[in-house]
């Protein structure tokens, strides 16, 4: 939703450096979350579908000036809860477990190093089309995670619920991730 926010910012000629100006524009958005199935997640601006436009570099670099504004992160909350109470759903984000959805069922961080998360975004990349080398996507990651960690934002990358089943996926392929998650909701639910 952050990103989709940042796509609206960038389209709309909007300075992701103008607090007030991103939230003007944020409050006024007809942003939701539809699901094709229930394994495909699509945001949707005003009607239209933009998931796929969300992870291009120009994005990369803004989502953290648009996410670091508190008024936008609460207005988010906001309509992350709303969701979350049409239908039961996986969320992922950086606070869903301490901040948006704070009475989960089940609560799963990942942690992966910045290599392994950047390595993962340029297969994402590829995978779209778009060509970057590592070099660019690793330091287009650290870049986040600075900004990130830097004090700007409410939320920070380290920061898991106290009762969040913790999961290291540096070693770990989707199949095991997916696996561990599963594990923990069953674990979480007495199954």
């Amino acid at each position: 939703m952050y990103r989709g926010c940042t796509l609206a910012a960038l389209e709309a000629g909007v300075d992701p450096n103008d607090p007030d100006a991103v939230l003007a524009l944020v409050q006024s958005l007809d942003l939701d979350m539809r699901w094709l199935d229930p394994t495909t997640p699509r945001l949707y601006l005003a009607g239209v579908d933009v998931t796929d436009q969300l992870r291009t570099p120009e994005i990369e670099q803004s989502v953290s000036l648009v996410s670091r504004v508190p008024d936008v992160r609460d207005e988010l909350v906001r309509r992350q809860r709303a969701i979350a109470s049409r239908e039961p759903v996986v969320m992922a984000g950086r606070d869903i477990g301490t901040r948006v959805l704070t009475e989960a069922r089940t609560k799963v961080f990942l942690d992966a190093s910045s290599e392994i998360r950047a390595r993962r975004r340029l297969g994402e990349e590829i995978d779209s089309g778009r060509s970057s080398s590592f070099d660019e996507v690793l330091t287009a990651t650290r870049r986040r995670d600075e900004l990130d960690d830097s004090g700007h934002r409410a939320v920070r990358r380290e920061q898991a619920a106290e009762d969040a089943v913790i999961i290291d996926t540096d070693p770990l392929g989707i199949d095991q991730v997916v696996g561990a998650c599963v594990e923990a909701y069953r674990a979480a639910n007495g199954e």
